[in-house]
This record gives structure tokens, C-alpha cells and sequence, in this order.
């Protein structure tokens, strides 16, 4: 047998090993040294030095954590050949939205180009290298961290060539600063003092500055991070600063463009999502519209298959990941295992084992939903928001996490604990603005739902170790953002079936389409009690089952229930209680109020008693034999006993005849909900759907509730037995039943 087939059977044959059976976090990482902040790269602190940011500031450890990705090599590349004077490419924009790796390439550029020569001879150091294919030159690099400046103050501790420092106010003296100093200053001062100009320097001043190093042989790297915290606020205070904050980056992209050794990379967008307003866009769309006039294409350094890489060099001791046939049938038998929820996987098998080996050990569609859906979400940071989910949750979830792959299991709270992680909180926290129309709690919500995923847990004892249940609980929510957003049946079986049993997560599934309160209703229209529905979505809106649920269980009290029965009963439930009566001159009485209104005239009479005289086989009622003894009083008894026969419900029949009332009056309360509400076509057909099937049930199950005939047998004692079969009107069931001793002579 081929290695890889031996491995995959020997697979079958033993529980597959957790994920954390084959690598290692680093230590950090699971005793909490590493804090989360520290996945938040600061290319300020970068340059001040101070030791606040280790694992960025220091080389060796910086490069540690680095992937080259393919379009992280390309821009050093360019960027390389740009500032050794061999290129036009002289301004690029790294194009991608929160938190996705744009400072972490900045600073990868500042190491690169500051001082190559003192770079450590790592791998990452060496992909760049040879990627660039000739020596790295080496730049005077200058930084424009707006996210340091101060709208009003400023930002301290700009630093000169000589290493003095001082406070000032706008980007364009931070710039000259950096590069000449109080010359700099001087430089593009009207009256040549060291002071501050209220307004952006031309575009031949800047170049001048610009050119400097060139005189100590050193290339021009402007790293410019986060322009948008501090161009919002600032327009903000004054709208004049709109033009000149555009100006400035018209003359500094021009003025690059002219100096032969001079580059500048850009990131525009903020990390703070809250300046990304109108006037936020506005500004935005301006200095991108500068930037195109002298860039190249933009630039994403981190690319949707480069994710699980960089994660698995932030997370895991790279020892236990060079390796890769220590996991290769592993890998091969998760494979397999999944091919069998997912027919497409199981035709692409070969392309899917390398898929899910570049990944492991997390689950390639955890990592793809979101970089693909999350990000879209403003709240979101791409690769920074994925490394702070993922790191609370592996560390959390490492002791007791029985999955194969890093996957949905890992978000959940430990088997023992209720409610969610913090890992789902803090995912929840992102998207509990709302999309549709009002704030919710995703943490409530997804706690309601995960104690329903127990439950069916309960239910299919094989699901309970993989958690599948409620891993598809979580799957779903995350495939559920943005809004509108939601998961094919496949693609919930894949993240969800990981050690699952594929037979019994179909009926676990099948169950959480009936319970759920905030499934949407589109998806679970028309489907029949056996099917899945093809697609899953959570919204922050219940549905209008969660809707019903809860005005049954809240607002539909008892009394109101008692009421609706006996309405139905003298109206649409009446043929089906008394039908054929006429006909044989009975005298029908539909829910006397006592014995008194049932003559003892000895006329044959057939009464229909209310919930009060519930009765069984054998077992009639005090209150149904009252009927039978008495008439006006308890010292008027019956002396007609014998022309009297009574149908009461049984104990189980007025459980289901209340069940059904209190349903239909749900619905109606859901209708009055809804009434002054913008209802979807679709909700809005299924309520009335709900409502005519809940109107069309109540008769027919108050017909079946009727199931027990109260009178007296041929020894004048009292007898109640139940009625076989409700396919009858009431009366002819009653009238046919020997028992009844209805005679039509």
C-alpha cells in the first residue's frame, strides 16, 4: 500500500489525535506572557527604541514571526530597486483594510533598508535577499506616524540626524526633522528660522529635503502609517486643514517622484474603524486620489492563502511544524473523513490533502471565513483581529480541545463551563451594532443557542465528544457576517464534522432547524421534515418562531387559552362536535354553564361540557357526574338519567386541544406585532401560512380532545369509556359506539 493510503487506514482504525498532539504553542503564548497588545505592531515605538515592543524592535525576533509572503517580497523588491536608482516605481499605497499586516510591513521595511548590513542571518531574512536577487541598499528612513500626532500638541520626541529631540506640531516639520533637523526646519521657512510653518511646504522644498541623505550615500524611505487618524480629526476641528493635509501629500508625492533615490509606502486607513465616518471617506477618497497620480497598483502584504502561515509562525514553535509527515496521514485521514459530509471535497481529495496540509493545524475554512467575510466588517481587523480571536481561544482551549484541526470547537467555552468564551465575546463585540435595525447582544444570543446545542447533544450521545452541535452553532454565526451573509449545508458539515459521525450531525442538525430561535426563516422554508436546509444564516432579528415561542410562553395566559377553546368550540369546531345530531332529534347543549340548563324532560339530550369535566376511561369526573345526578341542585336530582349522554375531553386531549389554542393565539399575538412593521415577503407569507394552519388545527384537535363519553350504563350507574377513531363527527362517533346505548327507535 502507498505510504499515504497506509497512514489514512491506520487512521480509521484509532481516535484521530487533537490538534495539539502535534505542535506546540510557545510558551508565551500559553502561560499569557504574550499579551494581546502585543499583536498590535507600533511603528513608533519601532523607531523611538525603548524596549516597550521587543518582539518588533529587536531584529532577530521581529523576523522570527515574519512570513515573506510572495507580496511582501515583491514590494521589498521594488522598493529595493527604487531607492538603488533603478526604478520610477517611487510611491506605493498599501491598499487593505484593519489590522492586515500594513504596520508589520512597514516595519519590515524600516529593518530591511536601515541598516542591511546589521541584519541576522535568518530564514525571512535570506527570502528577501535572494527575493531582491542583490544587496539590500541601505536608506535613511523617515516616519510619518500619524496616529502619534497630536491634532493640537503635536508629537515629541522627533528625532534628528545628530539624535537631538523636540515637540512639533505638523507632518511636514516632522518630516524635515527627521531628515536635516533644525536645518531641515530652516530649510522650508520663508524667513529661515528653525520654527514651524502653519502651511505645507511646495513640492521643490520638499525635494530638497528629500535628497539630503544623498549626500552621505544614503537612499530616501518615507514610511507613512495611520494618516487617517489624524487627518479626520483634524479636518474635523477646521475644514481648512482638508486642503492643506491634500496639498502636503501632493507636494510629497511629486517631490518623491523627482529624487531618483527617494520611495514612500503609505498606509491611509486608520485602525480606529470610527474615522471611517463620511467626512472620514471623503478625506480618505481625496488623498487616495493623490496617491494614484504617482503610485503603482496597491499593495496587500498578506493575501487569503498566506493567513495560515502567518498565523503558524505567531502561534507555534516552529520545531514542531517542520515536520510535516509527523501530521501527513493525520492531515490525510481528516480528509477522508470530511470527504464523506462533502461530495465536492471528495472529488477534489488531492487538491484538498495539500489545502488542509498548508493549513494544519487549522482548519483552512476557519481561516478563510474570516478573512474572506470578517473583514469586511469594520469593527474587524484582518490578520491583526484573527491573531487575537485565535490566540484567546488556543490558549483556553489547548487543555481540553479534543478536534483534529483548530476549528470552531476551539471557540467554544470548556465542556464543564456555560455561556460562551472570550474569544466568541470578543468576536460577538464586533457585531453587536446590529445590521438590521436595532443593537444586539451576540453573546446572549449565542448563549441561548449553544444551551439548545447541548441539549441535542443530549439527544445524539456520539456527538458529545466532537461537539458538533455546537461547533455548527458557531460555524454558522461566523459564516452569518456581514449581514445577509450565511453558510451552505457543505461548508456547516465541513467546519462542524470534524470526529462527527455524519448520519448523526445530519439529525442534529435537522433538530436545531426545528428548536432554534434565531435561524432566519428563509432558510427552513419548505423543507421537509428529513431535509437540511442548503443554507444556514443567524440573524440578530428572532425569527418568527422565537417570535411565537415567546408570546406563547409569556402573554398568552391561561384564561385567554380557556377562552379561545370555548369560542372555537361554538363556532368552527361546532359541525364537527354536534354533526348528525339534528337529525335524530336530540337536543344539543354546547358548554352548559351547570346541570340547571340541561332539562330533565326526558327528551334525549346530548351536552358538550367544558374543560372542567376532564375525564378518563373508567374514571368519570365529579363535576361530569353532577350533570347525571342532578339538575337544579343537589336536593333536585335527575329522574331522566337515562336520556342524557355527555362528551368530555380526556386528560390528554385537553392538554393538546389548550397546546393548540395557546399556538394559534401566538400566532396572532406575532401578526399584532408585526402589523406596523416592514415585514420581508417571505416572514410575511409564512405568518400567514401559520396562521391558517393554526386556525384550520384547533377544530380538528378539539375533536380528537372529545374522547370520552360520560353516562349511564343499563345498571343507572355512572360510566365514562373513550371513543376509538375521530375521522367522525363527535355526535355519530358517540351515536355508534354500542357503548352509548343510542337507540333511533
Amino acid at each position: 500500500a502507498h505510504p499515504d493510503t497506509l497512514g489514512a487506514t491506520q487512521q480509521r482504525l484509532r481516535p484521530m489525535q487533537p490538534w495539539h498532539h502535534f505542535v506546540t504553542l510557545k510558551p508565551e503564548l500559553r502561560s499569557g506572557e504574550l499579551t494581546l497588545a502585543e499583536f498590535a505592531a507600533d511603528l513608533h515605538e519601532v523607531t523611538l527604541a525603548r524596549g516597550k515592543r521587543a518582539v518588533y524592535e529587536d531584529p532577530a525576533r521581529f523576523f522570527a514571526l515574519t512570513y515573506p509572503t510572495h507580496a511582501l517580497r515583491e514590494l521589498v523588491k521594488d522598493i529595493a530597486v527604487r531607492l538603488a536608482g533603478q526604478s520610477d516605481k517611487a510611491v506605493r499605497q498599501l491598499e487593505l483594510t484593519y489590522g492586515g499586516g500594513k504596520t508589520h510591513t512597514l516595519i519590515t521595511l524600516y529593518h530591511l533598508f536601515r541598516n542591511p548590513g546589521g541584519l541576522p542571518d535568518m530564514p525571512a531574512v535570506r527570502e528577501f535577499r535572494e527575493h531582491v536577487g542583490a544587496e539590500l541598499p541601505q536608506a535613511f528612513v523617515a516616519t510619518l506616524c500619524f496616529d502619534k500626532i497630536d491634532v493640537e500638541k503635536g508629537i515629541e520626541d522627533v528625532r534628528a540626524p545628530n539624535g537631538e529631540t523636540r515637540t512639533l506640531r505638523h507632518p511636514w516639520s516632522v518630516l524635515a526633522y527627521q531628515l536635516a533637523g533644525d536645518d531641515g526646519l530652516r530649510a522650508i521657512h520663508a524667513d529661515g528660522s528653525a520654527e514651524e510653518r502653519e502651511t505645507p511646504p511646495a513640492e521643490p522644498l520638499l525635494a530638497k529635503l528629500l535628497a539630503i541623505p544623498a549626500e552621505q550615500a544614503l537612499s530616501t524611505l518615507v514610511l507613512v502609517d495611520e494618516v487617517l487618524m489624524y487627518a479626520r480629526e483634524k479636518v474635523g476641528l477646521d475644514r481648512k486643514w482638508q486642503a492643506r493635509v491634500v496639498d502636503f501629500f501632493q507636494h510629497l508625492t511629486s517631490a518623491i517622484s523627482k529624487v531618483d533615490q527617494a520611495a514612500m509606502v503609505a498606509s491611509l486607513l486608520a485602525t480606529d474603524p470610527n474615522k471611517q465616518d463620511a467626512l472620514g471617506r471623503q478625506v480618505s477618497d481625496e488623498l487616495s486620489s493623490v496617491l494614484r497620480r504617482q503610485r503603482e497598483e496597491g499593495v496587500q502584504p498578506v493575501a487569503q492563502r498566506d493567513v495560515a502561515e502567518v498565523l503558524r509562525r505567531r502561534f507555534f514553535q516552529r520545531e514542531s511544524l517542520q515536520d510535516e509527515d509527523a501530521y501527513r496521514s493525520h492531515v490525510i485521514g481528516v480528509v477522508q473523513e470530511l470527504a464523506k459530509l462533502d461530495e465536492t471535497m471528495a472529488k477534489e481529495r488531492s487538491n484538498q490533502e495539500e489545502r488542509f496540509l498548508e493549513s494544519f493545524p487549522f482548519h483552512p475554512d476557519l481561516t478563510d471565513v474570516f478573512y474572506s467575510k470578517w473583514t469586511q466588517l469594520p469593527a474587524f481587523q484582518r490578520t491583526r483581529g484573527i491573531l487575537r480571536t485565535l490566540a484567546t481561544a488556543m490558549r483556553t482551549a489547548e487543555p481540553w480541545d479534543a478536534g483534529p484541526l483548530i476549528g470552531p470547537a476551539a471557540l467554544l467555552a470548556a465542556p464543564e463551563e456555560a455561556g460562551v468564551s472570550d474569544a466568541v465575546k470578543d468576536l460577538a463585540s464586533v457585531v453587536d451594532a446590529g445590521g438590521e435595525g436595532r443593537p444586539t447582544d451576540w453573546a446572549k444570543l449565542l448563549e441561548g443557542e449553544l444551551a439548545k446545542a447541548k441539549e441535542i447533544q443530549d439527544e445524539f450521545p456520539a456527538l458529545r465528544e466532537s461537539r458538533s452541535a455546537e461547533q455548527a452553532v458557531i460555524a454558522t454565526f461566523l459564516h452569518s457576517q456581514p449581514v445577509g451573509s450565511k453558510a451552505n449545508t457543505p461548508e456547516l458539515q465541513r467546519l462542524a464534522g470534524s470526529g462527527a459521525d455524519g448520519i448523526e450531525l445530519a439529525k442534529a442538525l435537522r433538530r436545531w432547524r426545528d428548536v432554534s430561535w434565531f435561524l432566519d426563516d428563509e432558510d427552513v422554508r419548505g423543507i421537509g421534515d428529513q431535509e437540511l436546509p442548503k443554507s444556514w444564516r443567524l440573524g440578530n432579528r428572532p425569527n418568527l418562531k422565537q417570535m411565537h415561542d415567546e408570546a406563547c410562553r409569556e402573554r398568552v395566559g391561561a384564561d385567554a387559552v380557556d377562552a379561545a377553546l370555548a369560542a372555537a368550540i361554538r363556532g368552527k369546531a361546532k359541525a364537527n362536535l354536534t354533526g348528525g345530531a339534528g337529525a335524530t332529534g336530540a337536543k344539543v347543549h354546547l358548554l352548559p354553564a351547570g346541570p340547571a340548563d340541561v332539562d330533565d324532560d326526558g327528551k334525549f339530550r346530548f351536552a358538550i361540557l367544558g374543560p372542567e369535566a376532564v375525564s378518563e376511561s373508567g374514571r368519570p369526573s365529579a363535576s361530569a357526574k353532577r350533570y347525571l345526578n342532578e339538575t337544579k341542585g343537589r336536593n333536585r336530582p335527575r329522574v331522566n338519567r337515562n336520556s342524557l349522554v355527555l362528551a368530555v375531553p380526556s386528560r390528554d386531549g385537553l392538554d393538546a386541544m389548550r397546546a393548540s389554542a395557546r399556538m394559534l393565539l401566538g400566532w396572532e399575538d406575532v401578526a399584532l406585532q408585526l402589523q406596523d412593521q416592514a415585514v420581508d415577503p417571505l416572514r410575511s407569507e409564512r405568518l400567514r401560512r401559520e396562521l391558517q394552519e393554526a386556525r384550520a388545527r384547533l377544530p380538528q384537535m378539539i375533536r380528537q380532545g372529545y374522547a370520552v363519553v360520560v353516562t349511564v350504563g343499563e345498571d343507572n350507574t355512572e360510566q365514562a369509556f373513550r371513543l376509538t377513531g375521530a375521522a367522525e363527527p363527535l355526535f355519530l362517533a358517540v351515536k355508534n359506539d354500542e357503548r352509548s346505548r343510542i337507540k333511533e327507535t
